[in-house]
């Protein structure tokens, strides 16, 4: 009896384990499985510098939506596809001839391979943006706590708190890897790491030679925020200058041929009517 009451129960949960699938979306019940398969297989074909290379992309992008190598490369895969049936159908459609007819799918799937690096690398430029932004005034802020008395770990604590972002994250990140243990120098460097922008790398290199030397920490700090603001504007400045010259094409190939047709264009049409008359 004991038995068939085990047995019974065994049914009972993996009834109730069927039911939970049912409950979940179309997509997590029949194409996700498959998909997380395909990613584990191409990730054990992949040479394993490149799946670094990607995983050290996608820790720099913040771990968008928790990729792994594995995801990105199926994703590369299947946008790839997708570009080669595009330009397949294109071809189809179209009255494309010769040498075009394979050229334009071979095309087509780069460029389909090439958009989710090119996602991953705007979202790598605009992480480091925001926190290249937040770090002068969380350096003051920092400065602000250890002289009213607050230890370096505290005053991180208060960062945290205070400032949300990814910044605040980054650093949330570092204060929990020391709080469970992790050195304080190799926590700050992997952030470094994981940020790959210099003004960071410059701010932890001085803030760990500062408690090696024993040299008063926020000084140090004070220093450290006047030079990322006057590197900000310097930063500033050169986008500044970049300008006319991103301004160039848009006003050779939209701006000024608008113009040419409304300052020319009356003065066209009365020329060829009066050669018309003649």
């Amino acid at each position: 009896m004991a038995r068939l009451s085990e047995i019974g129960s065994i049914d009972s949960v993996s009834e109730e384990d069927e039911d939970d699938i049912l409950r979940l979306p179309l997509f997590d019940r029949t194409l996700k499985p498959g998909l997380k398969w395909i990613a584990v297989k191409v990730g054990q074909v992949t040479p394993a510098g490149a799946l670094k290379k990607i995983e050290e992309k996608l820790v720099k992008a913040g771990s968008p939506r928790k990729l792994k190598a594995g995801d990105f490369l199926t994703i590369q895969g299947v946008s790839g596809i997708a570009g080669l049936l595009a330009g397949i159908a294109l071809v189809h459609f179209s009255a494309i001839d010769g040498v075009r007819i394979f050229a334009v799918p071979v095309l087509t799937a780069g460029a389909g391979a090439y958009v989710p690096w090119f996602w991953l690398s705007q979202q790598v430029t605009q992480r480091q943006k925001e926190i290249r932004q937040d770090l002068p005034d969380i350096m003051d802020f920092l400065v602000v706590c250890l002289e009213a008395g607050l230890s370096f770990d505290l005053a991180l604590m208060r960062v945290v708190e205070k400032f949300k972002g990814e910044a605040g994250d980054e650093f949330a990140r570092a204060l929990r890897e020391i709080q469970l243990g992790k050195n304080r120098k190799e926590a700050l460097r992997d952030m470094a790491d994981r940020v790959g922008i210099e003004e960071l790398s410059f701010l932890v290199n001085a803030v760990l030679q500062a408690e090696q030397l024993g040299v008063g920490m926020a000084q140090v700090l004070h220093i450290q925020s006047d030079l990322l603001r006057d590197k900000r504007q310097q930063h500033i400045e050169e986008q500044a200058m970049k300008a006319p010259v991103k301004m160039l094409f848009p006003l050779i190939f939209f701006i000024f041929p608008s113009i040419f047709i409304v300052v020319l264009g009356p003065a066209i049409l009365n020329i060829l009517a009066s050669l018309g008359g003649q």
